[in-house]
């Protein structure tokens, strides 16, 4: 008979979506997008974050290098001003960017050095080491301890910004807010309600085991880096982003860890099962009809199905096609997609349109049928 030990509880699972939780991964994304992609392969970064990184002017563009390029290849920095603010707190867990950035302003400026520090620990502990901060504003010495910490930030100039908590303070919130101003608020205010429906579904596939929900909602194994350490996990939160891509992208502090899930692979399965349903029971309800002709009563929408008629085509081919904004033709997909008439096919960062020609001759049945005289009429 075997010995007896203490079994470990179930991890408790979230799923959140909020403006702190977003703006992290975003912004984190955009940062590593600057490196450099190897010729002749597709991008491996979703196409929003690769125009993001673009059409930041120079000197945000500079910023974000720096300050989120000093704290090792996990980006620490951008952490633990998350984990400043408690953002997994029941109260938080719907938290605005005002509201993180309201918090960011409250804080003192020795409180930026002291995250930037220990951002920094976290990079020596992760190699076994112990080290501590140097206990005085001597730029030498604090090059010394931020040196293996560098991925993209100059040595000098963080080392300078470092001992100057003022300076690092206020170019860390002129970096959040030029980030959320210059582009970021008004995508995620566009994709909130994808994400808040992603995050229903993803609770509706959740599995007592953690590697089998994000299995569920990712199609992919959870990596054995992230599986070992969940033994040192008390809770897992679930987030969706809509830029990931192919990538998995995570938050570990323990004990908490932050998961992301592509909000496009969540919506495309659940669209997939309702087009599953469809193929069972071609029959059309009334509203299910008023809903496909809604979406067709718009002469941008119908170019858009005579486009995809007999072809894949990603959104950006779309916008050039048709000649008007990106924001109206993603608006126009989505009405598409919301109607079954156009099926999603996320691959390489980008998503692929279709058109569901079960549902489209469905809908046809369905009119056809308006117009079919009864035997004996």
């Amino acid at each position: 008979m075997g010995d007896l030990v203490v079994g470990r509880p179930t991890l408790r699972q979230l799923f959140a979506v909020s403006a702190p939780l977003e703006l992290t991964s975003a912004i984190s994304l955009t940062f590593r997008a600057g490196s450099p992609a190897n010729d002749g392969e597709p991008p491996a970064f979703d196409q929003w974050i690769i125009d993001a990184r673009q059409q930041l002017d120079p000197g945000l563009r500079h910023d974000l290098d720096l300050l989120l390029g000093f704290s090792g290849r996990l980006l620490n920095y951008i952490e633990e001003l998350l984990f400043s603010f408690d953002a997994l707190a029941p109260a938080r867990l719907h938290a605005t960017f005002d509201e993180y950035l309201a918090h960011l302003a409250s804080l003192p400026p020795e409180r930026f050095q002291q995250m930037a520090a220990d951002a920094v620990v976290r990079v020596y502990r992760a190699r076994g080491l112990s080290e501590n901060p140097p206990d005085t504003d001597d730029p030498a010495e604090w090059r010394m301890f931020l040196r293996p910490g560098l991925t993209r930030a100059d040595l000098d100039e963080a080392a300078s910004l470092v001992t100057s908590p003022q300076q690092l303070k206020a170019r860390t919130l002129a970096l959040l807010q030029g980030f959320w101003d210059q582009g970021f608020g008004e995508e995620y205010a566009r994709r909130l309600p994808d994400m808040r429906r992603a995050v229903r579904l993803a609770e509706s596939r959740q599995h007592p085991v953690v590697d089998i929900t994000f299995s569920e909602l990712t199609a992919r194994q959870l990596p054995a880096e992230i599986s070992a350490a969940l033994r040192d996990v008390r809770r897992v939160t679930f987030c969706p982003s809509p830029f990931l891509g192919n990538f998995i992208q995570y938050i570990l502090y323990q004990p908490e860890l932050i998961l992301y899930f592509n909000t496009d692979v969540v919506l495309a399965g659940a669209g997939a099962e309702r087009r599953g349903r469809l193929a069972d029971d071609l029959t059309v309800s009334d509203d299910d009809m008023l809903e496909g002709l809604r979406a067709l009563a718009d002469p941008s929408r119908m170019k858009i199905v005579s486009m995809l008629r007999g072809r894949e085509m990603y959104a950006q081919e779309i916008v050039g096609r048709l000649g008007i904004s990106q924001s109206a033709v993603s608006r126009h997909l989505g009405t598409l997609e919301s109607a079954g008439i156009v099926a999603v096919r996320p691959a390489n960062g980008m998503k692929y349109y279709s058109v569901d020609r079960s549902r489209v001759h469905a809908l046809a049945a369905r009119l056809d049928g308006l117009a079919t005289l009864d035997a004996g009429a």
